[in-house]
């Protein structure tokens, strides 16, 4: 499970795969907002290819249900609807809670420390900061379940969620929220404490999914 999530774009990689990283990153942040219509002939300027490797990523991108093609009106972000964040908060609830108490007896504790002190300094600054870092605990616990199937299907799912959580965080008063319970799953896994773990990670999700429909 990996996530591309506001990386920097690394040299030697194929233009396809370029393509289709600034792309994706651009729709998970919502620079290109839901909905959007994605123009091939700008974002070959803006990427600097041809319309091979666009279209290729586009593609790519609508396998991954985050780009919508029709032979009418080309490629759209695709939209972020009520069912759509209803779906995946319904796996979220059922999966993440029995994950975080399953791996929270032996995840590392010097990670845990690291992640608690980067947590600590984003209750103020910008919120792509906040999702970046959101994403990447999550990401630990689920990798560190060791599940290659649970690893796919959550892979897919984040795909969603990380626009989802851009979304929900420019929401003012989620920053120093979100901040609060990351620091309560984290503390709860520093605990051993594996029944606190989950209720903080199930109330984390609970409140993720009100911010989402709230805004």
């Amino acid at each position: 499970m990996v996530a591309f999530l506001n990386m920097d774009i690394p040299d030697g990689l194929s233009l396809r795969e370029k393509a289709y990283r600034i792309i994706r990153n651009r729709i998970v942040t919502c620079e290109f907002s839901p909905g959007s219509p994605l123009n091939e002939r700008e974002l070959c300027e803006m990427i600097c290819v041809s319309r091979t490797p666009i279209r290729e990523a586009l593609n790519r991108l609508e396998k991954e249900k985050l780009v919508f093609i029709t032979s009418q009106k080309g490629a759209t972000v695709s939209t972020i609807t009520p069912r759509v964040i209803d779906e995946i908060y319904q796996l979220r609830d059922v999966l993440e809670p029995y994950v975080v108490s399953m791996v929270t007896p032996t995840f590392s504790a010097e990670t845990l420390q690291r992640f608690r002190k980067r947590f600590a300094t984003k209750s103020s600054g910008p919120y792509e900061d906040l999702v970046a870092l959101d994403s990447e605990l999550h990401y630990a616990i689920i990798s560190a379940f060791g599940n290659e199937y649970l690893n796919d299907l959550m892979g897919n799912m984040f795909t969603q969620n990380e626009r989802i959580r851009f979304l929900s965080t420019r929401v003012p008063e989620r920053l120093g929220e979100t901040v609060q319970e990351h620091l309560a799953i984290v503390d709860a896994m520093l605990a051993r404490d594996t029944q606190k773990a989950a209720d903080a990670m199930r109330e984390h999700l609970k409140r993720s999914r009100y911010a989402a429909f709230k805004l």
